[in-house]
């Protein structure tokens, strides 16, 4: 018993000091069970479960980790002035502020994110056995996290949610969400909560209504029926309750489908730390992708996207938005540096008659005079016989700030690699046109066959050349932020195009860097084609470039977790994390 309380406390003490420390306040008070007061300064978590020691564990670490991430990220003054005065949209609104603290401190910490998943698979265990349903902020939460991160929990949510998934799954089916990119930004991200709370809350009350009003009409039938037939009342009504079940199964089926439909449960991945079950073992091999005309793609190199004058002035630009970061880039290029030649494998050949003159044995010449001097040789190392090609995801949603960090990243990147020897190309993809342009004209004027696969003009461009200097080629850089090039991203042909431009070279060691805020969207391809058609063809590409390993492939997510895509990934959510980011977490990528 002595033995159990010394873990206990000491597992107390260990979730204290966490807390502390991904909150970053050291005033802060963590209390247990009995302990519990209402402070802002508090932390309350329930006491420890002697019977149940491994759920007690679990519940504390994903309340603990939960609570010091609102801590951290929760503006009060924001969410006051933010929060709906109706107090059933504010409760939820509340537990989508704290998703949003959550999902901002899963991308930096990854152990976070498994404790919270932990913990919430065994909130929904617990409430299924207890035949127990969530409240309504609680499917709120959970069922918007499962849409964002694409998790696998939307059938056990089915079983134990509130009867407003129905109508969070049809407002989700017909809308696209576009709030994950905004969790850094606490009132953009609560400007579009409250309008999916709002129209999800008027759905739900109209379907209630809408509910009461055909229950009203069957009773008034029932009733009249009942006067027409006085005899066999109790069949009648077990009748009426078995057809009512029925119908209440079919509507259950038909809600299942809709959510395959749009990709929440078929092409899920586990949210885990180590994303290695992503959709490896969902995506069908014998996937068949196809476009309807190539007549109108185009490769470009930067400079035909605009003259020399328009160039420097885009430069000038992104140099105005790095003139704070001079100091940081320099700092972070040397010890980016610094780590990547650290993880050469170095060494020597001693003993030989020329080369650099061997210090370690410049006292054998005084012990013994006759014996004549010695010399060593680094021996080349196979390092930097490496290129990097670097695809930038040059689509609309990158536009402002996300473009601007893209283009920082590559400049900080080309620099660094090519000072440690390594070749950089940068490559960037989008689309000639909104809407497919002359692709889709195409496809009108030929009657429109149904399912005609990639409809739009690639437009794959060429920033820099592997060969060629970054001192040639850094204006270039400047033209991602070039109004009016950003369009739609359909990346797995783009991804497909740079494997095979880095294949083709001599180099040992081939790097494919990808950096993108998301998945591939292009309204003229989606609206003619399955919904999932671009996704699931990303998807493909990728596992066939992983499987043939002749191409190391990682991507650097811009305000978004890619680890759904891609295996290796790192995610970058402001300019701010640029020296984190690349200093502590892509150094691990190479």
């Amino acid at each position: 018993m002595n033995k159990l309380n010394t873990n206990v406390n000491t597992f107390k003490k260990s979730i204290e000091s966490t807390v502390k420390a991904i909150s970053k306040k050291s005033d802060i008070n963590i209390l247990f069970g009995s302990d519990i007061k209402n402070s802002d300064q508090n932390v309350n978590l329930p006491e420890f479960n002697e019977k149940k020691l491994n759920k007690s564990k679990v519940s504390i670490r994903g309340k603990s980790d939960s609570a010091s991430l609102v801590n951290r990220y929760h503006n009060k003054i924001v969410h006051q002035k933010m929060s709906p005065k109706n107090i059933e949209a504010k409760i939820i609104f509340d537990e989508i502020e704290f998703l949003r603290c959550e999902l901002l401190g899963g991308l930096k910490y990854p152990g976070i994110k498994k404790n919270l998943l932990d913990f919430e698979q065994e909130h929904i265990k617990e409430k299924k056995n207890e035949n127990v349903k969530l409240n309504k902020s609680e499917t709120f939460k959970l069922y918007l996290k499962n849409n964002i991160l694409g998790l696998n929990l939307a059938n056990e949510l089915d079983e134990v949610s509130d009867p407003i998934i129905k109508s969070l799954k049809k407002i989700l089916k017909n809308q696209k969400l576009h709030i994950f990119n905004k969790i850094s930004d606490q009132k953009e991200f609560s400007l579009e909560v409250l309008k999916l709370i709002n129209t999800v809350i008027d759905d739900h009350i109209q379907n209630k209504e809408d509910n009461n009003a055909e229950s009203n009409a069957n009773d008034e039938k029932e009733e009249s029926q009942k006067e027409e037939i006085n005899e066999q009342t109790e069949e009648y009504q077990s009748y009426e309750i078995t057809d009512t079940t029925e119908s209440q199964n079919a509507e259950n089926v038909e809600n299942d489908d809709s959510l395959n439909e749009v990709g929440s449960d078929e092409e899920s991945s586990d949210y885990s730390s180590s994303p290695s079950n992503d959709f490896k073992d969902i995506i069908d091999t014998t996937f068949k992708y196809s476009v309807y005309t190539k007549k109108f793609d185009s490769i470009t190199t930067a400079e035909k996207l605009c003259d020399t004058e328009e160039a420097s002035k885009l430069r000038k630009q992104l140099d105005k938005q790095t003139e704070k970061l001079d100091s940081t880039i320099t700092i972070l290029a040397n010890k980016l540096q610094r780590k990547l030649l650290s993880k050469q494998n170095r060494w020597w050949e001693f003993d030989l008659e020329e080369g650099i003159l061997d210090s370690g044995k410049l006292a054998r010449i005084i012990t013994s005079p006759e014996s004549s001097l010695s010399y060593k040789k680094e021996k080349d190392t196979e390092f930097k016989d490496t290129v990097v090609s670097l695809l930038i995801d040059n689509s609309g949603s990158m536009r402002g700030r996300p473009i601007t960090i893209a283009a920082i990243s590559t400049d900080i990147l080309a620099k660094t690699l090519e000072r440690c020897g390594i070749k950089v190309e940068v490559l960037g993809f989008t689309t000639k046109t909104w809407k497919g342009g002359k692709a889709r004209d195409t496809w009108i004027k030929d009657n429109k066959p149904k399912l005609p696969g990639r409809l739009n003009e690639l437009l794959h461009i060429i920033y820099k050349n592997a060969d060629a200097p970054v001192r040639r080629t850094k204006k270039n850089f400047g033209i991602m932020l070039k109004e009016g090039l950003l369009k739609e991203n359909i990346d797995g042909e783009a991804l497909d195009w740079a494997y095979k431009r880095l294949n083709v070279r001599s180099e040992k060691r081939k790097i494919l860097m990808v950096i993108s805020d998301g998945a591939p969207v292009d309204d003229s391809t989606l609206s003619s084609n399955k919904s999932n058609y671009l996704d699931n063809h990303l998807k493909y590409v990728i596992k066939s470039i992983e499987k043939r390993a002749t191409v190391e492939l990682i991507a650097i997510g811009i305000g978004h977790d890619v680890t759904r895509y891609y295996e290796k990934a790192v995610t970058i959510l402001d300019v701010d994390d640029l020296g984190g980011v690349m200093s502590k977490q892509l150094i691990n990528l190479f």
